[in-house]
C-alpha cells in the first residue's frame, strides 16, 4: 500500500485505484500516517514550508542519515 499512497500524493494513482486507496487512507491508521509523512517529505523536498521549518530540516537530516541521495547543497528553506 505504500506505493499506492505515494502514487496518490504524486497524482499518479490510476482512476480505478483511487477509491480503494482513499478508503484505506481514511480507515487505516498506518496508511493515514504514511500519507501524512509522505506529504511532509514531499513538501520538504520541494522546499515548501511546513508548520515548523525545523521539522523539514530534521526530515532531510534523517534522509541523509539513511543514505538517500540528496544534493549536499540542497536547502529546502533557501529562497
Amino acid at each position: 500500500m505504500s506505493l499506492k499512497v505515494s502514487e496518490l500524493l504524486d497524482g499518479q494513482c490510476a482512476s480505478a485505484e483511487l477509491a480503494p486507496v482513499l478508503k484505506d487512507v481514511v480507515s487505516d491508521p498506518g496508511s493515514r500516517d504514511r500519507f501524512t509523512i509522505y506529504g511532509l517529505i514531499g513538501d520538504s523536498l520541494r522546499g515548501n514550508s511546513t508548520p515548523d521549518d525545523g521539522f523539514s530540516l530534521r526530515i532531510l537530516q534523517r534522509m541523509r542519515e539513511r543514505a538517500v541521495r540528496i544534493d549536499t547543497d540542497y536547502d529546502p528553506l533557501a529562497e
